[in-house]
């Protein structure tokens, strides 16, 4: 949703996500926040709120006011199935606030309550903001031969989610080290400094690549702007941890939601992705906007089209994957603190 004043433009954006993982909140205000980056709100982080601090106390509600304006507020709904522990709930609730605070964002309530249609946890965050109205873009700006820059990793976000879910299954399979790289990259989901610094460089249209994975936000790409793709999937960046783990559930990362990694449309891709690099923000030029619709993939000397979205890979977790034999439920604890 959009309201536009002269001056200035009230936006708004829902997510739901879904999961046992106490990280699945966290998942999606990441996503929240960077549609809302995406149409313009600028994102400030607290300095006080680092990476590794933990604390075992709760963040309370009055804590989350800072001394400066929020960038943006959000409600929060946690419908839960029966079996789930209301410690598992808190704990959600706990790692929200965490990330409220550190992102300057008010969260303004959360609401909790137990649903028998549900299977899993879902948690649907809802965030407004106001940002500066910006020049309406149109096809003619983006005519044929934009380059198109693909800012992240393809899958990583899905990967996160994924090992959060089956860590103890993945913990059988993969040295302690491989375990610990994984999580490193949990703070790359939120990325409302590379969406600012992209714009800055010179994008014209940014767009998140959220469910469905790169390969659905290609698709949906080339219908906004009304034109056909000529892609390189050699350029499309992706950790060797997310193959590694969608190899073990046979699941395809490029369909798979990359939440913090975006797409960035400029007539000037080289100089866009030179200058992300430079600030140690993973960036490429993937390929361009063509003048007809077709949307093409090359991977070497082979050449295919992209397909309309499918549904998103880790989707497969909660029916087993695509291993027959696979408990079906997540193995991540409900009855208790993970």
């Amino acid at each position: 949703m959009k309201l536009e004043t002269q001056t200035e433009q009230l936006i708004s954006e829902t997510v739901t996500v879904y999961g046992l993982s106490p990280q699945i909140g966290v998942h999606a205000l990441a996503q929240t926040a960077n549609a809302l980056a995406a149409q313009g709100t600028v994102f400030s982080v607290c300095p006080d709120i680092t990476e590794d601090e933990e604390t075992d106390t709760d963040i309370k509600n009055e804590d989350m006011q800072d001394t400066h304006e929020t960038s943006a507020s959000v409600s929060v709904q946690i419908a839960y199935p029966e079996y789930v522990f209301k410690s598992r709930i808190h704990k959600i609730e706990k790692l929200l606030k965490k990330a409220c605070k550190k992102y300057n964002i008010n969260l303004v309530a959360v609401q909790a309550s137990a649903n028998p249609a549900v299977q899993v946890i879902a948690v649907t965050v809802t965030g407004i903001a106001k940002a500066p109205k910006e020049e309406a873009w149109n096809r003619e700006t983006a005519r044929a031969c934009r380059d198109i820059v693909f800012v992240g990793h393809a899958g990583m976000d899905g990967m996160l989610r994924i090992t959060e879910e089956k860590e103890q299954e993945l913990k059988t399979r993969f040295a302690p080290v491989f375990m610990k790289q994984i999580k490193s990259y949990g703070q790359q989901i939120f990325a409302p400094k590379e969406i600012e610094a992209a714009k800055a460089g010179g994008a014209f249209v940014v767009r998140q690549v959220a469910d469905g994975g790169i390969l659905a936000a290609l698709w949906n790409l080339a219908l906004e702007l009304n034109q056909g793709l000529d892609l390189d999937m050699k350029k499309i960046s992706i950790l060797q941890e997310t193959i590694e783990v969608c190899e073990h559930f046979r699941l395809n990362p490029y369909q798979m939601i990359s939440t913090g990694s975006f797409l960035a449309v400029t007539d000037k891709g080289e100089v866009l992705a030179d200058a992300l690099n430079n600030q140690g923000i993973t960036a490429a030029v993937i390929g361009h906007t063509t003048d007809n619709n077709d949307k093409i993939l090359r991977n070497g000397e082979e050449m295919r089209y992209i397909d309309r979205p499918a549904p998103d890979e880790i989707l497969k977790l909660y029916s087993g994957g695509m291993n027959d034999g696979r408990i079906k439920k997540a193995d991540t604890p409900v009855s208790g603190e993970a």
